[in-house]
């Protein structure tokens, strides 16, 4: 059955201190009857799925009775089998490959052009154009204007992402040192964070410090952290997020919305590196002289150097 997908409204991940529901059937597995345990097993096969079944589809679909799903959801602590289920979509909205994965063994989109059916990986590329294009509507031009602008303006700017967003924010720092310096990654390795917090400067009336924060889904805490603390401390912050997992910091006015769902368990992330182009593309005038003057140092040192 296909998996419903809406709009995250719940805190991103699962609840401050709350298991999944993965991890409340792994905690409680041993104690399970072994019907409970039929139907564990079904779970836990595919655990997204659940968001897509009325606890009488479950039921048939793991062979065991209707009183047997409702003995389970409350064992494993849920109020009722909705609520189950909108832990099962949340896991889903929150990114997890796990929750999102199909039913069954899925044939690799390459294993079907061998056979001469090239629509699943077509299909794979209109996603990513979908999400292109979904991306582009909601991107107001004018705060692009305005992030670029802050981009150049900025006395140091400070990238920072983890997990997927790393190479992200990565990707950022190295087309926005092509046209301006002081351009750092924000906890180097060995580094803390916040050790280099302490020296960020807010802008007020000179340019200070800006903050070049990727946060797409299933960000760790201490992401969440940083923005509330950016935001507390007054460091103008430009973040980049997916467009449909509730952020739980308060966002900042500079906040891209890029669409990362794809037909995949994983994510693509198309979107989010085009919006970052688009940013570097903005800056690029923006930065005058000084920027082509740059460029041709860059240049004139790859030749010297022989890097390319």
């Amino acid at each position: 059955m296909k998996q419903a997908i809406h709009a995250a409204k719940a805190p991103d991940g699962p609840e401050a201190g709350e298991p999944s529901l993965t991890a409340r059937i792994r905690d409680r597995y041993g104690d399970l009857s072994p019907m409970e345990r039929q139907l564990a097993d079904v779970i836990l096969a595919c655990p997204g799925e659940l968001s897509g079944y009325s606890a009488t589809e479950l039921a048939g679909r793991a062979g065991v009775s209707k009183m047997t799903v409702s003995r389970l959801v409350r064992r494993l602590g849920y109020a009722g089998f909705e609520a189950a289920r909108l832990a099962a979509r949340r896991g889903g909205d929150w990114g997890s490959p796990l929750f999102l994965l199909p039913p069954g063994g899925p044939t690799p989109a390459s294993a079907a052009v061998a056979d001469g059916d090239p629509a699943p990986l077509d299909a794979h590329f209109r996603r990513s154009a979908e999400a292109l294009a979904a991306t582009a509507r909601q991107t107001d031009p004018a705060m692009l204007a305005r992030a670029a602008r802050a981009l150049a303006d900025a006395r140091r700017i400070w990238v920072c992402g983890a997990r997927n967003s790393a190479f992200l924010a990565g990707y950022a720092r190295w087309q926005f040192i092509q046209v301006r310096g002081e351009v750092h990654q924000l906890a180097a390795t060995g580094e803390t964070m916040a050790e280099t917090l302490a020296d960020l400067e807010p802008g007020d009336l000179n340019p200070g410090d800006l903050l070049f924060l990727v946060g797409i889904r299933r960000r760790p805490p201490a992401i969440v952290r940083l923005l509330r603390i950016a935001g507390e401390r007054g460091i103008p912050t430009i973040l980049i997020a997916d467009s449909h997992s509730a952020l739980e910091a308060p966002p900042p006015p500079l906040t891209f919305r890029c669409e990362t769902r794809s037909l995949a368990a994983l994510d693509t992330h198309v979107a989010a590196l085009a919006v970052i182009h688009a940013l570097a593309a903005e800056l690029i005038p923006l930065t005058g002289e000084a920027g082509r003057a740059r460029i041709r140092a860059i240049e004139d040192l790859h030749d010297r150097l022989g890097e390319l």
